[in-house]
């Protein structure tokens, strides 16, 4: 029983000390300070430098995507979508109309947004400015929306 007890504090100990610290904590004690920030503009291009999981949705490295807001009638999204996605900021596309239908076939991944708050109307898409925010085995992206700022935490891959 003492054996087992020496060998948990041991392998307790190790794994303390043999993780590597990705972000210290702030000097008052409060949450870890990110790694790099970085501040996109609405449709800006977003290049992750690793595979990004969030839920069941994997986001792919080496492309670069545009980063829109997309509700439907299945919920609100993160939708990353082709570099050659060109929205207008502060401009809408209804997905009824031809330019939504097009606009579809050209979003690779969308990400389940849980609001309270409609960011875009019902039928219709946006692009959107976000924050990033990297702490290393994670990164979040934060939505910059005049009605609500919203965050997704991806585990980052390597």
């Amino acid at each position: 029983m003492k054996t087992a007890r020496i060998l948990a504090s041991v392998l307790a100990i190790a794994l303390a000390l043999g993780s590597p610290a990705v972000a210290g904590p702030s000097p008052k004690g409060g949450p870890p300070k990110p790694i790099k920030v970085k501040s996109y503009k609405p449709g800006e291009l977003f290049c992750p430098a690793a595979v990004l999981v969030v839920g069941g949705v994997v986001i792919q490295p080496g492309r670069c995507y545009v980063l829109l807001v997309l509700r439907d009638s299945r919920g609100t999204f993160l939708a990353f979508a082709a570099p050659d996605v060109r929205i207008p900021p502060g401009q809408l596309v209804r997905l009824n109309t031809p330019a939504g239908a097009k606009l579809r076939g050209r979003i690779f991944y969308l990400v389940p947004l849980r609001t309270t708050v409609a960011l875009v109307p019902m039928n219709s898409v946006a692009v959107i400015a976000v924050k990033e925010e990297d702490f290393g085995p994670q990164l979040s992206l934060t939505l910059i929306s005049s009605s609500a700022n919203l965050t997704v935490v991806f585990s980052v891959r390597i």
